[in-house]
């Protein structure tokens, strides 16, 4: 996960230290926490507790730049820190789910449109499902870690279920309104997933250029999914590293909570784009360091969000192969070259695979469960 690395860091914090010196949420210290990519984020401990006798908060600042990449010169619209605003105080209405974790989203206790400062509820300890991973699991297949897999993945399933069933509602109308003003998302969304996917056959021609036609017909129905007006709210970054939750070992008959967190990518959109996105990551633990629990949390996601159909299906699929070639040839460290290669390789053939609706491809093969087979 990217860390508040920008140059600007350390001013950004003192700005935010003096903002919240007049407030409910003065603070005795601040810490930079890895983890988001557009905003600046702290750990921050208060001065007095709050009335839950917790001293410790979740601070997000936002800047026109990019935080955790400060070379680049992006710019990126604040309004985005509105819209995650909005989001987060939307979605405390929502019933909270029946599911093996309590999965929900943090409460917003301060937010300054002025300054694009916002207040999280902050959970101890807590790392990103995929460093969760990464620390915790290994290529040494574990047999008894299946079960809370399964319900991790489960968990989130059925609350992206829940979430996306609940902002259709005719009560979400308002919510649904305000994301339509926020069409620079779908629009940086398109260019980072699908004009990008189309570009990448240049950058890796001995890799992909046999594709470029379903690609270039991909983007096409992409875009043209933005002018249907059949679109519904979705997360819209909704992948393992915004998924929060207490690094610490699986206990016997224990789960752990979990929170969803960075919202301010928030949007109207297909709903497939957030099967996609986390399927993708799962599995990029299992193709890049072989972490089989990567393939039994996507498992219980799919089980968790219950029935799709084949067009749907294939609409995930479509997504989860362009983030494979989009993201996982750009993630750092990841693997080898060798190996990336063969990322983008599957990415390609799930896409053409998808692209010309092959079920019987996906049954015989890791992504069986997409299809409801296991």
């Amino acid at each position: 996960m990217a860390s508040n690395s920008h140059p600007k860091s350390h001013q950004v914090a003192e700005q935010v230290q003096e903002e919240l010196n007049d407030t409910p949420y003065k603070l005795t210290s601040l810490q930079p926490l890895s983890g988001g990519l557009a905003n600046f984020i702290f750990r921050g401990r208060l001065t007095n507790p709050l009335p839950n006798s917790s001293h410790e908060v979740a601070i997000k600042h936002g800047e026109s730049f990019i935080a955790g990449m400060p070379e680049s010169d992006w710019v990126i619209p604040t309004t985005r820190c509105q819209v995650e605003e909005e989001c987060l105080q939307a979605v405390q209405s929502m019933p909270a789910p029946s599911a093996p974790c309590v999965t929900r989203t943090p409460k917003l206790y301060y937010y300054n449109s002025e300054t694009n400062t916002q207040v999280q509820e902050y959970l101890p300890d807590a790392i990103s499902l995929k460093n969760y991973a990464l620390k915790h699991f290994s290529s040494t297949r574990d047999a008894s870690r299946k079960p809370a897999c399964l319900d991790i993945g489960k968990s989130l399933g059925i609350w992206l279920r829940s979430f996306h069933g609940w902002a259709k509602q005719p009560e979400q109308s308002g919510l649904r309104e305000a994301l339509k003003k926020n069409a620079n998302l779908q629009e940086l969304r398109h260019m980072t997933n699908y004009q990008t996917l189309v570009s990448d056959v240049d950058t890796y021609p001995d890799i992909l250029s046999d594709s470029k036609v379903v690609f270039e017909q991909v983007e096409r129905m992409a875009a043209e999914e933005l002018k249907s007006g059949e679109l519904d709210v979705i997360h819209g970054d909704f992948w393992t590293g915004n998924t929060l939750l207490a690094d610490r070992p699986f206990e016997e008959g224990q789960r752990p909570d979990i929170f969803i967190v960075d919202w301010e990518m928030c949007q109207l959109n297909v709903q497939p784009l957030d099967l996609g996105q986390m399927i993708a990551e799962l599995y990029e633990l299992f193709l890049f360091k072989g972490i089989e629990e990567g393939k039994w949390i996507i498992e219980g996601f799919l089980s968790g969000y219950g029935e799709i159909d084949d067009q749907f299906a294939y609409r995930v699929a479509i997504q989860l192969g362009t983030h494979l070639i989009v993201w996982g040839s750009r993630a750092q460290g990841w693997g080898t070259k060798e190996q990336v290669a063969e990322v983008m390789e599957k990415g390609k053939e799930i896409i053409v695979k998808a692209w010309h609706k092959n079920r019987l491809w996906f049954e015989a093969g890791d992504l069986a469960c997409l299809f409801g087979r296991s």
